[in-house]
């Protein structure tokens, strides 16, 4: 993120790799997964779909009138329901994994999320958003919608089918690592612009950065809050997922249509989302004490 910032230039001739390092960073994802086991999780199904209920519709319907009620100006409204409306990142199995919880809900909740966004996203928009100025055709945004989500899962079955589950897995740090490098071609990638508006506009970027670590620290509290009854190890899996959206999903799915102000809170929001294990580690042991 910060070579982005330091390096505009790279970061312009990198941005036409936007779209591809979205869909390729969940593949490489779902080649590492164990099917077998998600298979198995799958079998109970109640708190993966209630987390996937709670991100794609009631939090970006309680993120719009929150906005709403309070008065803030219709760009920041825009990109703060886009990205309550977001799918879970596609490394909250990592995040889970980094803090010692279980990943399979990381997983599930991500996958499902991800799955029931075309359904979810596009009458979000159609009712709630052309309101802040966002307007798009709505068939044709369904067709992006399902085809920039299920292009990652057609290539991590047909990936899976020809080199085979074995391999996968003796390969697994080799795709840990192209993950890792697609994430590093995002992170640069989604910061072009921002280096010139920082300069020419600090006060503007240092607002953006303020609503996206109010934004992530308070989705994070209510995943905690909302699924306390299911055990502390669950309740801080729900506050990874709902902390953490796939704001990179979103931006390539709107291409260009939700304005200058949401390219731009994309990238300034992976800054809070990036440090939220190191911010949640001390929580989570204490927990365990």
């Amino acid at each position: 993120m910060f070579v982005g910032i330091a390096l505009p230039d790279l970061a312009a001739l990198l941005r036409p790799l936007l779209t591809s390092a979205v869909i390729g960073t969940l593949t490489a994802a779902l080649l590492r997964l164990d099917w077998e086991r998600l298979a198995e999780a799958l079998r109970r199904p109640a708190l993966p779909a209630a987390i996937a209920l709670w991100q794609l519709v009631a939090s970006p319907l309680v993120v719009w009138l929150g906005t709403a009620l309070v008065g803030l100006p219709p760009d920041l409204q825009l990109v703060l329901v886009l990205q309550a409306a977001a799918p879970p990142i596609g490394s909250a199995a990592v995040f889970a994994m980094i803090l010692g919880l279980d990943g399979v809900l990381a997983v599930l909740g991500t996958v499902a999320a991800t799955l029931l966004l075309p359904l979810t996203l596009t009458p979000l928009v159609g009712r709630l958003l052309p309101e802040t100025g966002l307007d798009v055709d709505l068939a044709a945004f369904f067709v992006r919608v399902t085809l920039l989500v299920a292009a990652p899962f057609v290539l991590a079955w047909g990936l899976r089918r020809a080199a085979g589950a074995p391999r996968l897995a003796r390969n697994d740090d080799l795709l840990a690592g192209v993950n890792v490098l697609l994430l590093v071609v995002f992170a640069i990638a989604v910061m072009d612009g921002v280096t010139a508006r920082l300069l020419s506009d600090p006060l503007y970027i240092g607002t953006l950065l303020l609503t996206a670590c109010v934004a992530t620290a308070l989705l994070h509290l209510a995943g905690f809050a909302l699924f306390r009854r299911a055990g502390v190890a669950a309740a801080y899996g729900a506050a990874l997922l709902s902390g953490n959206r796939n704001m990179g999903l979103m931006l390539a799915i709107t291409a260009g249509t939700a304005g200058t102000a949401f390219s731009l809170y994309v990238g300034i929001a992976q800054i809070p989302m990036y440090f939220a294990p190191l911010a949640l580690t001390p929580f989570v042991r204490r927990s365990r004490l």
